[in-house]
């Protein structure tokens, strides 16, 4: 049932994005700031943010599930820090929304792994390449048995479960070998660059690395298109991303959203300054009216862009629905249809 109410929201959303009145199709809600990890390229452990108690999370829920948005993702800092979290899948669930998370899988424990399950319709870790690599980028040893132990467990309660891989300079060049050996671990691969936007000198592989890495990728997402879970022109795009050449490509506000750890509606999941207004104080619907108006909103117009799955990835999927969207669905698609 699910997947087909999925279908039917896709395609509403692809209309009123043709006619210029978009609505979210994606929702991320970061549930906390706090985080078990310490990553360089993640700015939201750094925030020490106070985080909504259940009952007034579940109202912020409910808020931004009123805009009518299918995908719902639960995020962090490190969800899994939030006892209170699959309650809160449960509640974007019951809205229609087909729910997910993005962890870094650490703190799942076999005692929590049913109920997390249960609770979510995808599971998205982050592993950034083989032990040595994943724990040097991680900055902590063991990251990567817990993670790979993390997917073992939630596949073997039947969820899907993919996987998100950062791109840097560090593990570029061991990518391709890596996602091969993933196959017959996960349901699907996800690939971004590291930012920032306009990456830093430190940031940016040779042409050469990022040429062999999209030839690889390019070929793998003929073979399977199912499997890399991206995009094919977000693929392309990793070129003139590492360049510092991307086009902006941007509907934050419109095709996307997110919660803040406080309760506030910000036009876009990458950033946590684009703040439109609090979902506990006044209506999604008439924050997203009244957007133009918030100083967020004025940083979004200055943002130079980003190249990450939940916001040029989403954009591309409205773009070129017939290519992008039966990928995109049968990603979601679960036991629980």
């Amino acid at each position: 049932m699910k997947t087909e109410q999925l279908a039917t929201k896709i395609f509403t959303g692809f209309l009123k994005f043709k006619v210029r009145r978009p609505t979210p199709l994606f929702a991320s809600y970061n549930v906390t700031s706090r985080c078990n990890m310490k990553c360089s390229f993640c700015d939201w452990w750094k925030m020490n943010m106070p985080e909504l108690p259940t009952r007034k999370a579940l109202t912020s829920i409910d808020e931004v599930c009123s805009l009518g948005v299918p995908f719902f993702d639960l995020s962090g800092g490190e969800p899994l820090l939030r006892k209170d979290l699959a309650i809160l899948a449960k509640r974007a669930s019951s809205h229609g929304c087909l729910v997910s998370m993005n962890t870094n899988g650490t703190l799942l424990k076999s005692s929590r792994a049913s109920e997390i399950a249960n609770a979510f319709d995808v599971v998205v870790v982050s592993l950034d390449g083989p032990e040595e690599v994943h724990d040097k980028l991680r900055g902590v040893g063991g990251t990567y048995d817990k993670a790979i132990e993390a997917i073992k467990l939630l596949k073997a309660y039947g969820t899907r479960v993919g996987v998100n891989t950062v791109v840097t300079p560090w593990n570029i060049k061991i990518l391709p070998h890596f996602i091969e050996e993933l196959r017959s671990l996960v349901d699907f691969a996800q690939v971004q660059p590291v930012h920032p936007y306009p990456p830093p000198p430190q940031n940016r592989p040779s042409p050469e690395e990022v040429s062999r890495l999209l030839d690889y990728l390019l070929r793998l997402k003929r073979s399977s298109p199912g499997f890399l879970a991206v995009p094919t022109d977000f693929v392309r795009g990793f070129k003139p991303f590492f360049e510092g050449e991307a086009p902006k490509i941007c509907h934050a506000g419109e095709l996307y959203v997110a919660i803040d750890p406080i309760g506030r509606l910000l036009a876009c999941p990458a950033r946590a300054d684009v703040v439109l207004g609090d979902v506990l104080a006044h209506s999604a619907g008439e924050i997203l009216k009244e957007k133009r108006k918030s100083e967020g909103w004025l940083k979004v117009s200055s943002c130079e862009g980003c190249w990450l799955g939940c916001t040029v990835g989403m954009s591309m999927v409205l773009e070129n629905p017939l290519k992008e969207a039966p990928n995109f669905i049968s990603l979601w698609a679960s036991r629980k249809n």
